[in-house]
């Protein structure tokens, strides 16, 4: 068994810009970053900071209010809900249409990223002409049933925005990266109604603190521009947006349980490690058969989706539902659930359709938390929640403060539950390297036998 192993996306490098491409025989003498629009002219960027948070942010959250008003149509009538077989009748022809864009209109994919990759897309080789493909192909993938999140198309579409910008108005190749970043975090920030989330993510992932923080004053004000857009125009985004109930008062010995739960989480991602490692060598087998991959992963969709539609989309709505009936589910059923939900996860970042893991990943959390209170009704739920949901984001993604963020906004519950889920991310962060050393000494060692 492989600990996940996600490799993270490096902030764009800021190359020199050569003399040719500046229009200014001196140019080549100006380290990087410190170019007229940064030095004589700092204000010139920055409102080009300004200017391209707001368009994103505008566009993003137009992306979704259709994205939820298309998918009321067509998925919570009361004539589809109401039949089962519906199914399959919906999720193939949006499956098809997956494939049909991947292979004919290059349109992005999960396929051979990592899990954070399918938050920020691919932001070193930016094609803006593939736009149109990447707004066509994350509504398919949303609305053919596949376990994947919203997140994941806002990173694709914001940066890419961005990068028409840049060239339609010519901006130099090394200023680039922070108006991409600015953009990305009036997306994310907006939808997540937190300010400053975009940022942390930001300076996580990037390949060197110089990067970070050289990105970071734009990521701040795109992600107030896109957190005020939201705002102002009242756009409901995902703050508490659990709805779990309020933890009355704190126990000092909910600090120590938050390690076993955090060892829950990293058993949860280890489960996701498994179930990709899977479905990439089965999917792997189509090859350049996309069409046929998308029509396999559609089919398993339309399988489980009529048995248990509660399993299927990202699971931002159909949470809700769980909560509110973990008594009717039982233990055992929530258990099966979660673990369910993370091998279709993997069947949709294999098979080619475009999404984010953070939902799927929330509702098995959550579906493992309400098990548990369930046999210790005596714990509140959302402790629970707090330190699976830490544990098992911070493995697959490795950005702890990005994770404190996401965990915290999404309960709602103050400083204090912020202090147990420090706790959770921290617990994970020691026992994770030991135990991936272990595995690879393990590996090593089938594999010297074996040869």
């Amino acid at each position: 068994m492989n600990a996940p192993a996600t490799t993270t996306t490096p902030a764009p490098t800021e190359p020199q810009t050569p003399a040719a491409e500046t229009g200014s025989p001196a140019a080549q003498d100006i380290p990087s970053g410190a170019g007229p629009a940064e030095g004589a002219y700092p204000w010139g960027l920055y409102f080009h900071v300004i200017v391209v948070s707001v368009i994103g942010g505008l566009l993003v959250l137009g992306w979704f209010v259709l994205y939820e008003g298309l998918n009321k149509l067509i998925w919570e009538n009361g004539f589809v809900t109401d039949n089962a077989w519906m199914f399959p009748v919906i999720c193939l022809p949006f499956s098809l249409l997956v494939g049909l864009l991947v292979k004919y209109a290059k349109a992005p994919s999960n396929l051979d990223g990592s899990i954070l990759d399918s938050l920020t897309g691919d932001v070193l080789h930016l094609k803006w002409k593939d736009l149109p493909a990447t707004v066509a192909t994350s509504l398919a993938s949303l609305f053919s049933g596949a376990v994947l999140g919203p997140e994941g198309a806002i990173g694709n579409i914001a940066s890419k925005i961005a990068a028409l910008y840049c060239d339609l108005l010519r901006i130099p190749a090394e200023r680039r990266p922070k108006l991409v970043f600015a953009s990305v975090s009036s997306g994310y920030n907006g939808l997540l109604e937190n300010p400053i989330f975009a940022a942390v993510l930001g300076t996580e992932v990037a390949e060197t603190k110089q990067q970070g923080l050289s990105t970071l004053p734009a990521s701040l004000i795109g992600g107030a521009v896109g957190y005020g857009i939201f705002l102002v125009l009242g756009e409901v985004g995902f703050l508490g947006f659990l709805h779990l109930p309020a933890v009355g008062s704190y126990a000092w010995w909910y600090a120590l349980l938050m390690v076993p739960l955090a060892l829950v989480g990293l058993l949860l991602a280890l489960f996701t490690a498994v179930f990709m490692r899977a479905a990439t060598g089965f999917f792997g087998r189509f090859k350049e058969r996309v069409v046929l991959r998308a029509l396999v992963a559609g089919a398993i969709f339309s399988a489980v989706g009529v048995v248990a539609p509660v399993m299927m989309f990202a699971g931002e709505t159909q949470v809700q539902t769980v909560i509110k009936d973990a008594a009717g589910y039982g233990i055992a059923l929530l258990l099966v659930m979660a673990v369910g939900k993370l091998a279709l996860m993997a069947v949709g970042f294999r098979s080619g359709f475009l999404g984010g893991p953070t939902f799927p990943l929330v509702f098995a959390s959550v579906s493992v938390a309400l098990a548990l209170n369930l046999a210790f009704p005596g714990v509140p739920v959302a402790i629970f929640v707090a330190g699976i949901m830490a544990g098992a984001v911070y493995v697959l993604f490795r950005t702890p403060l990005m994770v404190v963020l996401l965990t915290g906004f999404m309960l709602d519950e103050g400083a204090t539950m912020m202090a147990l889920i420090v706790l959770a991310i921290a617990t994970v962060m020691i026992v994770t390297p030991p135990l991936q050393k272990r595995i690879a000494a393990r590996q090593a060692h089938k594999g010297a036998a074996a040869t």
